[in-house]
């Protein structure tokens, strides 16, 4: 079985501190994204581009500083409970805290790019595109790597960017099939308010998702600061 050489003393306890401190900052900037983003919903009323690129903004800010966060904590709590493990620690608690930690942590990994990616990616193209955009096949950019050639499930012509009818029969790309709303007193929705139902929907569907991955980091630091404190025990 593979082995490495046990860290010092010092250097296991600045480890298990780190992870935990990491762990508890990571959930906490997720916790702020969750009670700020509502903040754009009545601003989606107004301006649903601006609300996007508010998100776009937050989004970017927040992916490039807690996606290396969380693979560090993940590698640190899967280095503890291995050292733990290879200490003879097999029939005990402390090691299975550490592997614990690390899948908790490492599980918000696969929850962001699998569920979380496809209403961020959305956000981010209304960001992006000119309220003038036409759909066409040269790739646009979504500020994360994800080109858009019209769209997917191509749209009808007669529908707009977000999948809303077109009133003159000319649509642009659409991000998503066209989804239901009711018009308020029967009235006839146009292209502007579907727009900005649609970027709400968008901004809470992203939202509710993130507020169940806070729990990944916060049980990732729970289950390291029980660790540490059956060491001290």
């Amino acid at each position: 079985m593979a082995t490495i050489n046990r860290p010092h003393g010092t250097t296991l306890a600045a480890l298990k501190g780190l992870a935990i401190t990491t762990s508890l900052l990571t959930a906490g900037q997720l916790g702020t994204i969750t009670l700020t983003l509502p903040a754009l919903y009545p601003a989606a009323q107004t301006s649903h581009r601006l609300a996007a690129q508010q998100f776009a903004s937050l989004y970017r800010t927040a992916k490039a500083t807690g996606v290396p966060i969380e693979i560090l904590t993940t590698l640190i709590c899967a280095g503890l409970a291995f050292v733990g493990y290879q200490d003879g620690e097999r029939n005990g608690l402390r090691w299975k805290l550490w592997a614990g930690a690390a899948a908790s942590m490492f599980a918000v990994i696969p929850w962001t790019h699998i569920l979380m990616e496809p209403p961020s990616a959305k956000l981010l193209w209304v960001s992006e595109v000119a309220s003038s955009a036409t759909t066409t096949r040269g790739p646009i950019s979504t500020g994360i790597g994800v080109k858009v050639d019209e769209a997917s499930p191509a749209p009808p012509t007669n529908r707009n960017s977000l999948g809303a009818p077109s009133p003159r029969g000319r649509g642009r790309g659409a991000i998503t099939p066209m989804e239901e709303f009711e018009p308020f007193e029967d009235a006839v929705m146009d292209q502007t308010e579907y727009e900005q139902l649609k970027v709400v929907k968008l901004l809470k569907t992203f939202n509710g998702l993130n507020s169940v991955r806070v729990f990944g980091p916060l049980m990732a630091g729970g289950l390291g600061l029980w660790a540490a404190l059956t060491e001290c025990g």
